[in-house]
This record gives structure tokens, C-alpha cells and sequence, in this order.
């Protein structure tokens, strides 16, 4: 169902070939489709950003927008790329989100009324996540329980904990200030959370798409059964990516604190939906096909964009769902499309 990244050397071997077959365009034609396809999410935030600048040009194009666009985008972009990483084995994890709002308040509750040490209450937060993503996993690669069930099942279990811990309100008091400045403070004239992210993304680049673990781990999403038969412990590497997501999550979770300066027990149910359609709509450009961290940071970008300059444009508030709703669907059908189209040009091209 969901683009994968397995047959990496086939695809690329074929790429050049799977267009040359009597009767297909030509390949200068081919090269130019395949530039605006790998790109066209690229091309479609510099189409949307100078129509709202045209549009809006007292309030889109502002520096304060676009700086106050990318700090606010922070959270979301890291739950997203904790969304790629159970997504590229294959699976869904419905359960970072609510991992999230487990942080923030964990956070919250542990520095700010308790008095811990904040690098001891951030470890505490860290390893809930990981913990709660590794028990997703335990589920998924041990009991093979569905992941859209284990996870469901898992998230409603720590969205019940997060309202014990919070006792159902938002915690605001006694936040230490070094969560603010972790993620606020400027650098570049941009906030720190959005070079954290970013730092982030970058290492899932390289260890995904540059090491021999990543290859494993897109080989599990291609087939688990290929996989096994080549030595690959498919068990191993889901349990450490759904705990790895898990960890990401939690990280989101003390961002959010940091830029809300409180912790409201149900606040990340609310961006599990553009988390996903942010990779979906990833795996249609850059490496069409594949679920890819590029791609996923792109999408984050657009769905950003869009949204802004609707809202500034005057959209109701109720909108912002219907447009997110919409970018999932969009994404998931492109993402199914490009990933059959290629595997048909692969049967036709082999070499």
C-alpha cells in the first residue's frame, strides 16, 4: 500500500531505461517531466509563496510571518519525521501524537511543580517515548498485532495516563525558562527549534539513505519476507524504529512546551493528521515512490504555506482541517500511483 524504499539499485539502474521503449516520449521530453515530478513540491511553495506575496503583500511576504511560519512549524515537521520512521518499515505508528501530549505534560509536571533537574526530567520524558514507541513495536514485530490497531490501542492508553498525570488541565505554572530559550532563541534570525529540526532531519538523511542500516531498513518495508531470507532481523529493526519514533515524539512534546510555555494534556492528537499527510505527500517528490526525509520536510513546507496564506486570505478557522484532510487523501492516491507506475516501468525495463 505504502511506498517503499527496498529496491533502490533496481530503480535506479532502471530509471533511464524504463522510458525508452518504442513509442514513449523522448527522452529529453522524459527528462523534463521526471525534473518537474521529483521537484514539484519544491515548485509548488515558490508558485503558492509568490501568489500570496502578489496578494498579500503588507502580511505574507513579511519577515515576521515567515520566521513566526517557521518556528510554528517546528513541532509538526518533528512529529512528521517521527511519522517516516515507522512508515519506511512498512507499519503506522497512531500513537506519536498522543506520545507527545505524554511529554509535554510529563515535562511540565516533573520541572514545574515537582522541581527536577530539567536534563533529568528531559531524560525522563526522552525514554517515556521511547519506552511507549518499543511497547508499539514489541506488539507489532512480536505478536503481530496490526500496526493501526497496536498503536490505536497503545496512544488511547497514554492519552489516559496523560490526563492522570495533568489531572485533566493545562500546566502552565513554574515552567522553567530554559524550555523558551532551548527552541526560541534566534539564531540567523530564525528560532532555534527550526535548526534543531533540521539538524534532525539531516541525520535521518544520512543514516537512512547513506548506511547499510538504512538499507535494511527500507529492505523491511520492500518485503519482511526478502528480507529474512537475506539475514535481515526484521523484528530487531521495527522495535528500534517505533521506539526511535517514539522518542522523536516526546522530543515534539518538550519543543511544544518550550514555544507554548504549557502543556495541554490533548494538544497532539491534534497534529497526528498533518504528520501524515506531510509524508505522504513527501513520498511524491524528491524520490517519487519512496517515503523520503526531504520530501517529508518539503510537504511540511507547503502544507504551511497553503494554510497561511488562506487564513491571511480570510479562510474560517474550520477550514484548516478540510485542507489537511485533503492533502492526506491527495497524497496517499499520488504516492500509491507513483509507487505502481514504477514498478510497472521496473517489470518492463529490468535492466
Amino acid at each position: 500500500m505504502q511506498p517503499t524504499h527496498s529496491d533502490n539499485a533496481v530503480a535506479e539502474k532502471s530509471e533511464d531505461a524504463a522510458v525508452r521503449t518504442p513509442g514513449s516520449s523522448s527522452p529529453r521530453t522524459w527528462k523534463v517531466s521526471t525534473l518537474f515530478q521529483n521537484h514539484s513540491i519544491l515548485a509548488l511553495i515558490i508558485g503558492l509563496t509568490a501568489l500570496f506575496s502578489i496578494l498579500l503583500p503588507r502580511t505574507f511576504p513579511t519577515t515576521a510571518n515567515l520566521q513566526g511560519l517557521a518556528l510554528g512549524q517546528a513541532v509538526s515537521a518533528l512529529l512528521a519525521l517521527s511519522v517516516l520512521l515507522v512508515l519506511v518499515v512498512g507499519e503506522f505508528d497512531l500513537s506519536v501524537g498522543y506520545t507527545l501530549g505524554l511529554s509535554a505534560v510529563l515535562t511540565a509536571k516533573l520541572a514545574g511543580e515537582s522541581g527536577l533537574p530539567v536534563p533529568l526530567t528531559v531524560t525522563i520524558a526522552l525514554l517515556a517515548g521511547a519506552f511507549v514507541g518499543l511497547a508499539s513495536g514489541l506488539l507489532v514485530a512480536r505478536l503481530r498485532v496490526v500496526s493501526l490497531i497496536a498503536t490505536l490501542g497503545v496512544g488511547l492508553a497514554v492519552s489516559g495516563v496523560t490526563v492522570g498525570v495533568s489531572g485533566g488541565m493545562t500546566l502552565s505554572q513554574n515552567i522553567p525558562s530554559v524550555f523558551r530559550t532551548f527552541v526560541q532563541t534566534e539564531i540567523l534570525g530564525v528560532g532555534s527549534a527550526v535548526w534543531i529540526v533540521a539538524l534532525i532531519a539531516l541525520v535521518m538523511y544520512i543514516v537512512l539513505t547513506k548506511t547499510p542500516f538504512g538499507s535494511k531498513v527500507y529492505a523491511v518495508g520492500g518485503s519482511e519476507q526478502v528480507a529474512r531470507m537475506v539475514g535481515i532481523r526484521v523484528r530487531l529493526i521495527k522495535c528500534v524504529m517505533f521506539s526511535a519514533a517514539g522518542a522523536l515524539a516526546a522530543l515534539a512534546g518538550i519543543m511544544q512546551l518550550g514555544l507554548a510555555g504549557a502543556a495541554n494534556p490533548s494538544f497532539g492528537a491534534n497534529l497526528l493528521l498533518p504528520a501524515f499527510a506531510a509524508t505522504f505527500l513527501g513520498a511524491t517528490t524528491v524520490r517519487p515512490g519512496f517515503f523520503n526525509v526531504a520530501g517529508t520536510m518539503l510537504a511540511v513546507v507547503l502544507l504551511a504555506v497553503g494554510f497561511s496564506g488562506l487564513s491571511l486570505l480570510g479562510a474560517p478557522f474550520w477550514f484548516q482541517p478540510v485542507f489537511q484532510g485533503a492533502a492526506l487523501v491527495i497524497g496517499v492516491v499520488l504516492s500509491q500511483s507513483i509507487s505502481k507506475s514504477g514498478r510497472k516501468s521496473r517489470a518492463k525495463n529490468p535492466a
